[in-house]
C-alpha cells in the first residue's frame, strides 16, 4: 500500500494505512521450504487495494514493508493484526509508519479493524469492510478517518479480481479535506508458491494526480509467509516510481 511531490498531510491520508504497514524484513531461506499447491494470492503488504478476506478468529498476522526512491525518499512501515470474535470475526490492527521525504522525517500511525459479512463462498463473491483511525503520534491527537469496502470476485484458486470504494477524511497539513478512493487489482497464481499482482488506483481530491499504478512479483514459501517485490507508483502519490520490498507473516491460520 504508490504524484507531484507528497506533502506530510498526503503520507497521513494513505489508506491501508491501506493500508496499507512495516519495516523491512527480508530473509527467508526460500530453499528449505518444501512446495505448496497453487492458491490465489491473499492480498496484503505494501498494495494499495484490499480483499475481502481476513484470518480465522484468534490468528494474527505481521506486515512490515520499506519502499524507496532514487530522490532518497523513503517509507518504512510495521503492521500487525489479529481476529477477534465480536459478535462476528473483526481483524484488529495498527499501522506504524515512518516517512523521509525532502529530508524530513515524519511518524503516522492509524488504529485500523475489518470484517467480512460476505465470506467469499460457492459463488466467488466475498464483501469487506474495513476502516481506520489515523493518529498524530507527535501531538496525541486523531487527524483522520478512512473507509473502504472490498469485493473479491474469485474466478479459480489462481485467479482473484479485487474491487475497492471508499472515502477518507483528514483534518490536518497542507491539504485537509474529504477525499475518494477506488481501486481495482489482479492477483494470479501462476505457477506453486509464486503470484502476480497488478492494481491501479485513485485518490481523488484536491492536489491529487491519478490513476496511479504498481505491480509486483510474490513469493510465498508456505500459506503463511509472503515475501512481496513491487515496482510503481507509491502509495502516497508521489510522482515518482519506487522499489517496494516487503515481508507478511501469519500465525494460527491454518
Amino acid at each position: 500500500m504508490r504524484h507531484t511531490k507528497p506533502t506530510r498531510s498526503s503520507f497521513a491520508s494513505r489508506p491501508r494505512v491501506c493500508v496499507p504497514s512495516r519495516a523491512l524484513v527480508f530473509a527467508v531461506v526460500l530453499s528449505l521450504v518444501p512446495a505448496m499447491p497453487a492458491f490465489a494470492a491473499r492480498l496484503g503488504g505494501a498494495y494499495y487495494v484490499d480483499d475481502a478476506e481476513i484470518g480465522k478468529t484468534g490468528s494474527c498476522e505481521f506486515e512490515s514493508w520499506s519502499s524507496f526512491a532514487a530522490n532518497g525518499d523513503r517509507i518504512a512501515v510495521f503492521s500487525p493484526a489479529c481476529v477477534v470474535k465480536l459478535g462476528s470475526p473483526v481483524e484488529l490492527g495498527t499501522n506504524l509508519l515512518n516517512v523521509r521525504s525532502e529530508g524530513e522525517e515524519d511518524f503516522v500511525a492509524t488504529l485500523t479493524a475489518k470484517t467480512v459479512p460476505i465470506p467469499i463462498g460457492r459463488t466467488g463473491f466475498g464483501l469487506a469492510i474495513a476502516g481506520a483511525v489515523v493518529l498524530d503520534a507527535l501531538n496525541h491527537t486523531g487527524n483522520g478517518m478512512i473507509l473502504n469496502i472490498p469485493a473479491t470476485f474469485e474466478f479459480s484458486k489462481q485467479l482473484r479480481v479485487n474491487l475497492n470504494v471508499g472515502a477518507q477524511y483528514y483534518s490536518g497539513g497542507d491539504t485537509p479535506g474529504l477525499f475518494a478512493t477506488a481501486g481495482a487489482g489482479v492477483s494470479w497464481n501462476f505457477a506453486p508458491r509464486w503470484s502476480t499482482i497488478s492494481e491501479v488506483f485513485a485518490l481523488m481530491g484536491p492536489g491529487q494526480t491519478n490513476p496511479r499504478m504498481q505491480s509486483g512479483v510474490r513469493y510465498s514459501p508456505s500459506k503463511d509467509i509472503d515475501c512481496d517485490l513491487i515496482y510503481g507508483r507509491n502509495l502516497t502519490g508521489e510522482g515518482a516510481n519506487w522499489i517496494t520490498v516487503g515481508l507478511t507473516v501469519r500465525i494460527g491460520d491454518n
